[in-house]
């Protein structure tokens, strides 16, 4: 799927990196202007004809407008190129963003909005009407708030935070509307058994071997809950993910039998699909031993020379920061939660990912969290529709 992504750029920057992340890593391509190089046509008419290239639209909006072209941006370009054609648009008024949100309306693609929620800290030089040093900054946020107004009006809208919270909405909103490719269980690298607790060296080993597998090609790690998981090893495995692999995406399944009847040998239930930052976010506050084993990370060089001496490197920073020795594991296993479905649904609630759904509950119009619509749609064989099922949290 092309999806187009749009919305100011300095002040969303971080923002915008972590939406275009997320989305590749679910296999679209992305247009945005970040692609835009020199050429003879506006930014305006370029960034359009990114739009109309697009099958799907995702809208970030903070609290600027954004860049109002002029009506004479370029006078050897006809005035059709520099002012293209849209709904409701008026030249010299209509920034660039809010031009792109109305081509892609006018073009009827699937439209994803996320607006900063209003309740959030944001630095004054990033709000329209506190920063006049910009040129053509506007005098207050009059037009941004007309916008943000319009959006929760006509569309179904999700508010978000920092960019990782953005990242985990964006990803959530696009499996919503239907638009993720079916998830397909296998790519994913498997850990083998015995990972999910500290078992000494096969542990270890089972550890490095899905690590340097996963390696710079595949997207996304599995764990199976048929086998014990702690916590704590799943925070550790984020945690490697992130920085040695390119894989961002936990796939949670299951494949223990149910009551009396054995399972078949690769019968595997679909649990949910955490990313590997909201892994870090909800459980690193846990644990003392977790914060500091992420500042100690962070403060570690990035260069290594091998992977597998590399990894026997963190592991044993990660036992020093719990204060076990070599070969022994007692305060990591003090302070480990056995992990089951419902837990991991009440930690991560939103975050978690359960399936895909049709872009029927996605098509209503109303102002509220899309995660609301996200949980409160309900499984209909009558009318054969797709849908998520409810969060159980």
């Amino acid at each position: 799927m092309r999806i187009f992504v749009s919305s100011s750029f300095e002040d969303l920057r971080e923002h915008r990196a972590a939406a275009i992340r997320v989305l590749r890593q679910l296999g679209h391509e992305v247009l945005a202007m970040e692609d835009m190089i020199a050429g003879s046509a506006t930014p305006l008419a370029k960034v359009l004809e990114m739009v109309d290239r697009s099958e799907a639209y995702v809208g970030v909006f903070a609290w600027r407008y954004g860049y109002v072209p002029s009506q004479a941006a370029d006078p050897q370009v006809p005035a059709p190129i520099n002012i293209p054609p849209a709904a409701d648009a008026v030249a010299g008024e209509t920034s660039i963003t809010h031009y792109e949100y109305l081509r892609a309306v006018e073009r009827k693609l699937p439209v994803m909005a996320f607006l900063l929620d209003e309740h959030y800290p944001w630095p004054p030089q990033l709000i329209d009407g506190f920063d006049k040093t910009r040129a053509q900054a506007p005098a207050n946020a009059d037009r941004i708030r007309a916008l943000r107004q319009v959006l929760q009006q006509e569309r179904v809208v999700s508010w978000f935070t920092t960019p990782s919270d953005l990242e985990t909405r964006v990803s959530a909103a696009v499996t919503m509307a239907g638009l993720t490719r079916q998830l397909d269980l296998q790519p994913a690298t498997a850990l083998p058994p015995g990972t999910g607790m500290a078992g000494g060296r096969s542990a270890e080993m089972g550890i490095t071997s899905a690590i340097i597998a996963a390696g710079d090609h595949q997207r996304a790690l599995k764990i199976d809950l048929a086998t014990t998981w702690w916590s704590t090893r799943l925070y550790l495995i984020a945690s490697l993910a992130q920085r040695l692999t390119q894989a961002r995406r936990i796939l949670v399944v299951d494949t223990k039998a149910d009551g009396a009847l054995p399972a078949p040998p690769a019968a595997e239930r679909f649990v949910g699909q955490l990313s590997t930052s909201a892994i870090l976010s909800t459980i690193g506050p846990k644990l003392p031993a977790l914060g500091t084993f992420a500042q100690w990370l962070q403060a570690r060089p990035i260069g290594y020379n091998q992977v597998n001496a590399e990894i026997h490197g963190l592991l044993a920073g990660w036992r020093k920061e719990f204060g076990d020795a070599p070969g022994t594991h007692v305060n990591e296993e003090m302070a480990k939660i056995d992990l089951t479905a419902e837990i991991l649904r009440r930690w991560f609630g939103d975050a978690m990912l359960h399936a895909t759904t049709s872009s029927s509950c996605w098509t209503a119009r109303a102002s509220f969290d899309a995660y609301s619509l996200f949980s409160g749609c309900v499984s209909s064989k009558a009318d054969s529709q797709t849908v998520v099922q409810g969060n159980a949290a």
